[in-house]
């Protein structure tokens, strides 16, 4: 049995340009949120999007 939280991680930078360093790609939001418990994902996802707070509550912009 592998346990993801305890391997190292290898980061590999994108040589396109096209995507800010620390910006995930669409596959590695769905992989780190299908690791997470199921009741915890609409708001892991979110807070992954930069749309929420880990708690669930809705990112508000004052801007």
């Amino acid at each position: 049995m592998r346990n993801h939280d305890t391997e190292p991680v290898e980061y590999v930078a994108d040589t396109s340009g096209e995507r800010a360093p620390d910006e995930l790609t669409e596959r590695e939001i769905q992989d780190l949120v299908a690791r997470c418990p199921e009741q915890q994902r609409w708001a892991f996802e979110g807070w992954l999007r930069g749309v929420r707070q880990l708690d669930g509550d809705p990112i508000v912009s004052l801007g």
